[in-house]
């Protein structure tokens, strides 16, 4: 009984860890939209381009609080646990590889300890989540 609590708090540790990433790199992207609104605004390029560019830009951070949002929603759920952060897993898991594509390496690598942080939750035996 005392293991399965102790695999359940670190559980619990792990989806914590991984939805803090999320959200700090949630703040960090979300800290250059107005450096980009502002090089975009005072750029020469189309009036179209100067409207969208800063809706793209904003997309990502809100995208990555969706997620964090999603991994905290994890520490309520005791059913169907294991499906749940494992599909956030392979979505944080594709972002981290078009990050990897983009060349952004810190990006990547704090995707990839974020989706590993819940691959690690979701890959315990079932029986160890009926106690969260």
């Amino acid at each position: 009984m005392t293991d399965t609590k102790n695999k359940a708090k670190t559980s619990k540790i792990f989806r914590i860890v991984g939805s803090s990433l999320l959200l700090i790199m949630a703040v960090f992207h979300g800290s250059g939209f107005s450096y980009v609104s502002k090089s975009i605004a005072t750029s020469n390029v189309e009036g179209f381009l100067k409207e969208i560019v800063p809706a793209l830009f904003a997309h990502p951070t809100i995208h990555l609080i969706g997620l964090a949002a999603f991994g905290i929603l994890t520490l309520y759920l005791k059913q169907e646990i294991k499906k749940v952060v494992l599909l956030l897993s392979l979505l944080i898991v594709t972002d981290a590889l078009l990050a990897f594509y983009l060349g952004g390496i810190i990006p990547d690598l704090l995707l990839t300890v974020a989706a590993l942080c819940f691959v690690i939750t979701g890959w315990r035996p079932s029986s160890d989540h009926t106690d969260l």
